[in-house]
């Protein structure tokens, strides 16, 4: 199930020498510990304010976002001004690393502590890192991992459009949970991509490594090998939304 965050303004952030940004929220809760339960920013290039409250050492939250090839990865890790984060150490603050689609890891070093007012909220925060450079193609994953009682808030993206990002589930719309291994993709899984649009079900897919492949849009067929993949699944499109799936 798709949510749309472009109704809340979560966070403006000054950069430097750069005008105001408006981050949309999306808020972690334990059941986004694992990256495979994970929601998917479908657009990592639109501006997203992630954030994540941790009630002990070792509790970690997750998040995934897209990118394209030609895209920029803009990553931002920032604390509130307020207790217990602003009166921890820099060494007692939540980690931050990024995986990239070819499996790269990227640790966020804290080397700042820059503070700025941001007059949505009328709160005070902290930049403590920034990353941006150019993109890998596929999927993105973040985690942050606490080493005491303490919060963080992670920025993704810098484009102020409509923002939209999928749940993982096992109902229909959501996506799928990513597994270890998966040999042969379950018609019941693969099921749960119809009534998702164009852009969801080929993020979805992507989370998953499912090879993704487009048989007919809006009436119209497309030529295919005739091998089977049991890894590949093969969708129909209707006024760009998934109306039919089938594995191979």
């Amino acid at each position: 199930m798709r949510r749309s965050s472009s109704l809340f303004i979560a966070l403006a952030l000054i950069l430097s020498g750069g005008p105001v940004l408006a981050h949309y929220p999306v808020y972690l809760t334990s059941a986004n510990k694992n990256i495979s339960k994970s929601p998917i920013l479908l657009d990592g290039t639109i501006s997203f304010a992630v954030y994540a409250d941790f009630n002990k050492a070792k509790d970690k939250r997750s998040v995934r976002f897209a990118l394209k090839e030609g895209d920029d990865l803009n990553v931002e890790y920032l604390i509130i001004d307020a207790a217990p984060s602003n009166r921890l150490k820099s060494s007692q603050l939540p980690s931050i690393a990024i995986t990239t689609p070819s499996g790269k890891k990227i640790v966020m070093k804290i080397n700042e502590r820059s503070p700025f007012y941001e007059p949505y909220g009328k709160k005070n925060y902290f930049f403590l890192s920034r990353i941006s450079q150019s993109a890998e193609a596929g999927i993105y994953s973040i985690t942050a991992t606490a080493k005491t009682k303490s919060s963080a808030v992670i920025a993704i993206g810098r484009t102020e459009i409509r923002g939209e990002y999928l749940e993982v589930g096992s109902s229909a719309g959501e996506c799928p949970r990513t597994l270890k291994s998966e040999e042969m993709i379950s018609e019941a899984r693969v099921s749960q991509l119809i009534s998702m649009s164009e852009l969801e079900a080929e993020v979805c897919a992507a989370a998953n490594s499912w090879i993704y492949r487009i048989g007919e849009r809006d009436g119209e067929g497309f030529m295919l090998t005739k091998d089977y993949r049991t890894n590949r699944v093969t969708v129909s499109i209707e006024s760009d939304f998934i109306t039919k799936v089938s594995v191979g």
